[in-house]
């Protein structure tokens, strides 16, 4: 059998035009599977700027770490956080246009859904008279007072004490129980209603050690 002339006269030509498109698929195909795998990475999370708090009061022999006992001079007295279900008898109402509690011995409650919680009051309350075993805070050529957590100044040469803020380098004798111990650039605090204390050496109270407010600057 004679073949035909002219059978597959461009074979080579077509060949080279077929690993040409060839070529060219798999180079587009490679591209769409690169840009899906990048649509599909995680975003990178933005790093977020470094805190780092010190101690803004100068201290003099702190201890870096704490003993733990702040709550001795209190061991008889309630937790704060505790709740019970009645306050104690002959408890008085104390308190300003927001915040109201029952208080009795210098301890103060706030009441709840399901009974009376021992806490801590705002700066601002105001009292008759301090509670018996208070503790004189001199600071300068100021006067604070002190009993269970809470300072108090008095009001006008009176008989009235009203709740402040704790002042820095307050030095005071004993912490209600119901505390946590923060670490703040490797030295321990005992941390009390948003307020540090430090431990410190004080020969001027019993057991010579004291425990001084401190404020603590977070810096970025």
């Amino acid at each position: 059998m004679k073949k035909r002339a002219g059978y597959f006269p461009n074979f080579k030509s077509f060949m080279k035009k077929m690993n040409f498109f060839l070529t060219v698929c798999i180079f587009l195909v490679s591209i769409a599977i690169h840009a899906q795998a990048q649509t599909k990475q995680p975003a990178k999370k933005a790093n977020k700027p470094l805190i780092k708090a010190h101690r803004g009061t100068i201290v003099t022999d702190i201890k870096q770490k704490v003993s733990k006992t702040a709550q001795l001079k209190y061991t008889a007295f309630p937790k704060i956080g505790t709740e019970i279900v009645a306050v104690p008898a002959g408890a008085i109402t104390v308190g300003d246009s927001i915040n109201s509690y029952y208080y009795k011995a210098g301890i103060y409650y706030v009441q709840n859904k399901t009974g009376y919680v021992v806490t801590l009051p705002v700066a601002g309350i105001r009292l008759k008279g301090l509670p018996i075993g208070y503790r004189r805070v001199p600071i300068g050529d100021k006067i604070y007072f002190y009993y269970f957590g809470t300072f108090y100044r008095q009001v006008e040469n009176s008989d009235n004490y009203e709740t402040i803020v704790p002042p820095e380098t307050a030095v005071i004798d004993g912490l209600p129980n119901g505390y946590i111990i923060k670490k703040v650039d490797g030295t321990e605090y005992y941390f009390l209603n948003n307020t540090y204390y430090a431990e410190i050496g004080a020969p001027a109270i019993e057991g010579r050690i004291g425990y001084e407010v401190v404020t603590i600057i977070e810096a970025y």
